[in-house]
Formats: structure tokens, C-alpha cells, sequence
């Protein structure tokens, strides 16, 4: 036979080294694939055994602010008749904005309730309410960590326009044109974003169909920080508590 014809017993070597380069290629990210889930495991497995250990010390201290939530509450409501409320004569004094600005994790139960009922869950969350008896009981108890004021018509249009967002069918969504809002509100008269606005701003009978329409707005830290101690009321030099027009300027710098 030939020389042509015989078949070569080895593959060149060109070939050779192409696949050996390959089958080293694979071993080696299957090497790293392997490494990575390792790693993971690790780092899943030290974070639940971080959660777990909690040391005694805050648990005490847990229930101590708690203890001292739950007595300030008290003292609160001793103190302050709010049976005298007078209803507001202004027109923007019937509305408030109200906003969260402390408390990453609040301990006492009643002050958690209130701030999740007035949907303002976590930090930097921020809602209209309307300026009435119950509002003001709130307010009240949960005062340490919001910050609340008259908003005026320029804030409220920026707040919707920089930040506005609606609830559509249990989920939170950009307001992107009147054709949503008319398709929500149509049929109590609101057929645009100025329409919602005007509504928000004189508190009118379709105030809470509007609240309930759209999600709380989600600001920022203040620009250049906390001027004031987070933790003193206003009108003493800090910053939580009724700062009636002044909220505006706060405002603006969250957003």
C-alpha cells in the first residue's frame, strides 16, 4: 500500500496542542465555577451565623427604647389636649406633609403601626395628610421621627412631577401620562396630573381616593446633610416636628 493512503498514527501537532489548550481551558473554569459556589457557601453560611449571634446587650437595649417609646406616648397624650383642636381657617393649613426622617428600626409597636398605617414604612418616606383631629393625635405619638408642615402649590407639583408614582393593581408605577390617571379617577371628575394636584392642595372631596391612588414618595437625604440635631423638636433648634412653612425648603433639598 502506498505511503498516501497509510493512516497517520499520531494527530499533528498543531491539532494536539489546540486540544490540549481546550481540555485545560474547561478544567480550569470548572475549577473556578467550583471555587466561586464554594466562596458562596461560606459567605452564605458566616451571614447566617452573624444573624443568629446578637449579643445580650441589645436585646436590653431594644427593650429599654422601647420601654422609653412606649412611656413617652403616654406623657405625650397626658400633656397635650387635642380635644381643644380648632379646625384649620387657611386653606393650606388643611393639608400637611408629612415625612419620615428617622427610626431605621423602631422597637415599640404602637409608634410601627402608626407609621406603617400612614404608609411612611421606612426612612425618607414622605405623605399628604389631611390637618384634622386624628392626624394631629398621630403625629403626635410618632413626632421623634417625621417632619411635617403646609406644603405649598410649587412643592406638591414637584413632589408629583419629580417623584410621583401610582398604585395600579397592587404595584407601584411610574405616572406616565392622563390617560392612567383618567383610567383611575375618571370617574370622580380627575382626568390629569393638575387635576390631582388641585385636588391634594384644597383637600377636596376626592382627597383620599387620590392618597389611596398614589404611592408615598420616596425623597433623599437632605442636600449638604442635617442642619440641626435629628433627634431635638423645631422649635427648640433641632429638626423633628411641626416646621409649618419651612417644610418646603426641606423639601426642595430632598428631592
Amino acid at each position: 500500500m502506498s505511503d498516501k493512503y497509510a493512516v497517520p498514527n499520531k494527530l499533528p501537532g498543531k491539532t494536539v496542542s489546540v486540544l490540549a489548550h481546550r481540555k485545560r481551558r474547561i478544567l480550569q473554569d470548572k475549577a473556578t465555577l467550583e471555587q466561586k459556589k464554594a466562596l458562596k457557601t461560606k459567605r452564605v453560611a458566616g451571614a447566617k451565623r452573624h444573624h443568629k449571634f446578637r449579643r445580650p446587650e441589645s436585646f436590653v437595649m431594644n427593650y429599654l427604647k422601647a420601654e422609653r417609646t412606649a412611656k413617652r406616648i403616654k406623657q405625650t397624650i397626658r400633656r397635650n389636649n387635642i380635644v381643644d383642636f380648632k379646625e384649620p381657617e387657611k386653606t393650606n393649613e388643611k393639608l400637611l406633609l408629612v415625612m419620615r426622617h428617622a427610626g431605621k428600626k423602631v422597637f415599640d409597636e404602637t409608634t410601627n403601626k402608626i407609621l406603617n398605617t400612614l404608609y411612611l414604612s421606612t426612612r425618607h418616606n414622605a405623605v399628604f395628610l389631611r390637618n384634622d383631629k386624628e392626624t394631629q393625635v398621630l403625629l403626635k405619638v410618632i413626632e421623634p421621627f417625621v417632619v411635617y408642615g403646609y406644603p405649598t402649590l410649587s412643592t406638591i407639583r414637584e413632589l408629583l412631577f419629580k417623584r410621583g408614582f401610582a398604585r395600579v393593581n397592587g404595584r407601584k408605577t411610574p405616572i406616565q401620562s392622563n390617560v392612567m390617571v383618567e383610567e383611575h379617577l375618571g370617574d370622580k371628575g380627575i382626568i390629569c396630573l393638575e387635576d390631582i394636584i388641585h385636588e391634594i392642595y384644597t383637600v377636596g372631596p376626592n382627597f383620599d381616593a387620590v392618597k389611596l391612588f398614589l404611592c408615598s414618595f420616596m425623597l433623599s437625604s437632605p442636600r449638604d446633610g442635617w442642619k440641626n440635631k435629628v433627634s431635638v423638636p423645631y422649635k427648640r433648634g433641632g429638626e423633628y416636628g411641626d416646621r409649618g412653612d419651612a417644610i418646603n425648603d426641606l423639601i426642595m433639598r430632598c428631592l
